[in-house]
Order: C-alpha cells, then structure tokens, then sequence
C-alpha cells in the first residue's frame, strides 16, 4: 500500500474572507469619520471666529451711533462728524472694516423733525474686494 501524506492545509473559507472584509469596511468607516469630524471642527472654528469679528465691528458702530446722537444733540453734526456727514444727503455713513476682506457698513439718516432720532438705513456687512474664483484647471497638452 502507498503511503498517504496527511497534510495540514491553511483553510480559508468564507467565514474568514466575510471576517476580513468587515475589518476592512470599519476601518474605512472609521477614516471616513474621523475626516469628517475635522471638517466639523474647522467649520466650527471659522464660524466662531466670523461670529466674533461680526459682534466686535457691531460694538464699533454701536459706539459711532451713540457718537452721532451726541453730534445731534450739540446740533453740530458737520462740525462733529467731519467726513462721515454728507451735506448734500444728510445722511452719515462709515464703514468699519473686518477680517476676510469685508467691512460692516453703516448709513444713518438724522430726522430733525423727531428729537434725537435717528433712521438706520444701513447696517449690514459688504465684500470691500472683488474676488475671482479661479476656474482654470492647468491641463498638459503633450510635448516637452
């Protein structure tokens, strides 16, 4: 009789093979939520941080309005005012600049007729440079 070898073979079967594609589909999930977490976090940020420069340029213009109540009060506001007063519309207008090239815009129209008040005609937050968004996309065209 010939002799029979019995061997150990290294079985892979199914159970493994679904084993390892499970290890592998949770760490990619896992990357996956690990990238979006830090793309949360920067969002967070850089709107905390709009947030904070909106209300930091809302205290300046709180702080010009009170400065143009004061002016209506002594009734010198193109004395007071210099060049934030244009005479020819009445109104009084600044702009207080803030970061990512924005600034926020004031324009107050006095109303003599109503003692000390005054019509907010502007108050809102404006782009101070034009930008360009870049849609060229640099393709080789062969050659040296």
């Amino acid at each position: 009789m010939a002799k029979r070898e019995i061997g150990y073979k290294a079985n892979i079967g199914t159970p493994t093979l679904i084993l390892i594609f499970m290890i592998l589909c949770l760490v990619t999930f896992g990357m996956l939520s690990l990238s979006t977490a830090k793309s949360e976090w920067n969002l967070a940020q850089r709107s905390a941080e709009s947030v904070t420069e909106y209300y930091r340029a809302d205290q300046e213009g709180e702080a010009f309005y009170q400065m143009v109540l004061q002016a209506m009060d002594h009734n010198t506001l193109s004395l007071e005012l210099g060049d934030y007063y244009d005479a020819k519309t009445g109104a009084i207008s600044t702009r207080i600049p803030m970061k990512r090239s924005q600034a926020l815009s004031i324009k107050l129209i006095p109303m003599p007729q109503k003692a000390e008040m005054i019509a907010v005609s502007q108050w809102k937050v404006i782009q101070t440079e034009d930008y360009e968004i870049d849609q060229s996309m640099p393709v080789w065209k062969g050659g040296n």
